[in-house]
């Protein structure tokens, strides 16, 4: 199985995303990243204090799951506006955050727990559209999850980006 993870940092002020595509052991095969999507006057007066949160957000996970060549079997974000670009997108998508008690768990989620004890408990929500697939992947994951911490990846995005950006200057 092959596991997208996309992520998204600011760097002075700018955002900047990428996403990594790895394998069932998170090791990477591929990487991608992103910090300059257009933007013309009026999308900022449109978009407002929302620019960042859902133009950017939204278009840079569009260009970067364009742009790989390895399509992941499930892209999995910490962003869980990014869920509604599902049907624009070839692969499901999922959002993993960590167990919150005291939040209900709808029908488009299922908790992946590691069984060993090493990591915290999570929650795997999807879309609509991939309703039948949150319990199989939430499944895989968990086996996953047994060695790997799947929220590590995440951070390896965000200095993988700001690694690339401190070359840039």
């Amino acid at each position: 199985m092959k596991l997208g993870f996309i992520a998204f940092t600011q760097i002075d002020g700018v955002l900047k995303g990428g996403i990594l595509i790895t394998d069932e052991t998170t090791k990477p095969i591929e990487f991608r990243a992103i910090s300059d999507v257009k933007i013309d006057e009026l999308q900022k007066i449109l978009y407002g204090e929302t620019l960042e949160s859902t133009f950017l957000k939204e278009q840079y996970t569009l260009d970067l799951i364009n742009a790989v060549e390895n399509l992941p079997d499930v892209l999995l974000t910490e962003e869980k506006e990014l869920l509604n670009l599902r049907p624009k997108m070839l692969v499901p998508i999922g959002h993993l955050t960590k167990l919150d008690p005291m939040q209900a768990i709808d029908k488009y989620s299922h908790k992946i727990s590691d069984i060993t004890g090493k990591f915290e408990t999570l929650v795997l929500s999807m879309h609509p559209q991939d309703q039948k697939l949150v319990v199989p992947t939430s499944k895989t994951l968990q086996s996953i999850y047994k060695n790997y911490n799947l929220l590590e990846p995440f951070s390896r995005i965000k200095n993988a980006i700001k690694y690339l950006s401190e070359g840039e200057k």
